[in-house]
């Protein structure tokens, strides 16, 4: 699917608190302006789908926000349909009609042909390329049974648990490619690609010393063991009475490795390091290929 284009606002520090409430609400305006409120939708062409589905699927669109795109609201019906087990599902026509051209976002009556395929059901799920963890663990992590309708967001949901569960072992960089069902009786191949497993290197914190002596002593990832990435989360819920107001892990929280040595540095910002500005903080690294020193799992 195409990526889904956003648009980042950047307001310059100089300019005065009025100017700058004045630029935000500008590109705000104009960002809505890029944008379509889908006030009614209706879907023909559709064979087995019954009405009760049919309705779900324009209610979930009807009354929302989207770009003005039609290529991605095409994508976005037929993940509706995905959604209710009809993977094969192709949008054949999409008519938009803009109800009101000056309005921001714009109002718009779509309606869309849609063949929806065969209703695709579940006949089981076959893992390749894991080595760190199990087959049966990894199914554990899907909720579909087999014969259950075969529900993209139910899909997405089971790769989004493997990567927490990869990532609590120390795989950072772990990938799953999924094959696409070829009939109604889907058999789903993921492709696991695991990368390195990462050790934790050190905890540094910067902010009022006794703070981050208390958060130290707090901190159980010794150095050397495996690097579990649902712990920091974890760690900043059960400390959250130690962090300021302000405080949010994305601001606050820069994560350091050594894609050589497969370590990993965790940087805690509780103030604003005097000698260093934000863009001196060391940034989240992406190690394009898999570190050459590679350990051992516990």
């Amino acid at each position: 699917m195409r990526r889904v284009l956003s648009w980042v606002i950047a307001v310059s520090a100089l300019l005065p608190a009025s100017c700058q409430t004045g630029l935000a609400q500008t590109e705000n305006q104009a960002a809505d302006a890029r944008k379509v409120v889908v006030e009614s939708f209706v879907i023909s062409g559709t064979r087995a789908v019954d009405s009760a589905e049919l309705a779900e699927i324009t209610n979930s669109m009807s009354g929302s926000t989207f770009n003005d795109d039609a290529e991605e609201l095409q994508e976005r019906i037929a993940s509706q349909f995905q959604d209710h087990g009809y993977f094969k599902a192709e949008v054949k026509h999409l008519d938009i009609k803009v109800i009101d051209p000056l309005a921001s976002p714009k109002p718009v009556q779509m309606e869309a042909e849609v063949s929806e395929g065969p209703l695709c059901r579940l006949s089981a799920i076959d893992f390749t390329g894991n080595h760190a963890l199990s087959s049966q663990e990894l199914r554990a992590e899907f909720l579909l049974k087999t014969g259950d309708v075969f529900a993209r967001a139910k899909i997405a949901g089971g790769l989004e648990n493997m990567r927490r569960l990869y990532g609590s072992h120390g795989f950072l960089e772990s990938s799953f490619i999924p094959d696409v069902p070829s009939d109604s009786a889907a058999k789903l191949n993921i492709k696991v690609e695991e990368g390195a497993q990462y050790r934790m290197d050190k905890l540094e914190i910067t902010g009022p010393p006794e703070v981050a002596e208390r958060l130290q002593a707090r901190w159980e990832l010794v150095p050397g063991a495996i690097f579990d990435a649902t712990y920091l989360k974890t760690f900043l819920e059960k400390n959250s009475s130690l962090l300021p107001a302000s405080f949010t892990e994305s601001s606050g929280v820069a994560l350091l490795k050594d894609c050589s040595d497969a370590t990993v540095s965790v940087h805690l910002y509780l103030a604003q390091d005097p000698q260093h500005g934000a863009l001196d903080r060391p940034k989240h690294v992406d190690c394009s290929s898999p570190p050459d020193k590679k350990k051992k799992s516990d």
